[in-house]
């Protein structure tokens, strides 16, 4: 029986479909099963096209793009968007892609001509995307993400993701990640604002982001942060993830290992009923509507 009156309304979204083959067959596998409603498409990564077949094998799924500029190689002609690129024309690492924007080394109009590139891309293969947001966070820089909004609202892409963090009470988590870090609530507030200037151009969001502990009891820590908390949000909330099949390799790593574990979490067919039962009805970005 569930603790609130209303259902929490949970978006589950799988980011990176279109990395590689085993992220591919690992997020359709958890899209047949039921409980993820939605993935977002890395439109420059050699797994994009598959996204051809989303929507007609999963038309219950909201297909979002997401958006790439720190991984792989751009959709549009290197010689266009130089700033972009290294000497081996792939993307900047992250950090240093952060670095040089900080420091006006990356041209906002190459920016605009890659985004643009990789949405064309997807709108071709899978139709336009019901959502946005953006592989490791890459947006979240001054000036960035409001050209990023600006743009998504000109390419007619009605959502994004929203990084409000939704602090739940486990196990004082929040508390200690404050203390190691002092300037996540002021980052905390930048984001907020930045977010709100999204919502009032009209860009739809969730009510917020919640994660999980990585450990294998997601279903059992999901259920907690359900039962604890104070109320159910207007709007439904987003928990991401990165499903991904098992790698054979004994080097795998701590990563690889946490995708394993959702897909294991994710791609159970009885995941939906038994989330049900703890007040979590799984929505897409529909929702939002």
């Amino acid at each position: 029986m569930s603790h609130h009156r209303y259902p929490l309304r949970l978006i589950i979204t799988a980011d990176d479909y279109g990395a590689s083959p085993r992220i591919n067959a690992a997020i359709e596998a958890c899209l047949a099963a039921g409980a993820l409603r939605a993935t977002c498409v890395m439109a420059n990564m050699p797994g994009y096209s598959e996204a051809s077949r989303l929507r007609q094998q999963f038309p219950h799924a909201s297909i979002g793009l997401h958006w790439n500029l720190t991984a792989g190689r751009p959709v549009a002609s290197p010689d266009q968007v130089a700033s972009l690129l290294d000497g081996q024309g792939r993307f900047w690492p992250a950090a240093t892609f952060r670095q040089r924007w900080v420091l006006g080394r990356i041209a906002p109009e190459h920016v605009l001509r890659e985004l643009r590139a990789q949405h064309d891309r997807l709108a071709l293969v899978a139709g336009q995307p019901d959502f946005w947001n953006t592989h490791q966070n890459i947006h979240l820089l001054p000036r960035l993400f409001s050209l990023m909004v600006a743009l998504a609202r000109q390419l007619g892409i009605p959502a994004m993701r929203s990084h409000q963090r939704l602090r739940l009470p486990l196990k004082g988590a929040s508390l200690r990640k404050r203390l190691i870090q002092p300037f996540v609530w002021l980052k905390e507030q930048v984001i907020a604002g930045w977010t709100a200037a999204a919502a009032r151009q009209g860009m739809r969001m969730p009510a917020g982001l919640i994660g999980l502990p990585e450990s294998e009891a997601g279903l059992i820590t999901l259920a907690q942060m359900v039962t604890q908390m104070p109320r159910v949000p207007v709007a439904p909330v987003e928990l991401v993830v990165h499903p991904a099949l098992q790698m054979t390799s004994a080097r795998s790593g701590a990563l690889a290992d946490v995708q394993a574990r959702e897909y294991a979490l994710l791609r159970d067919p009885g995941l939906v009923d038994r989330l049900a039962a703890v007040g979590v009805q799984t929505v897409g970005f529909e929702a939002l509507a």
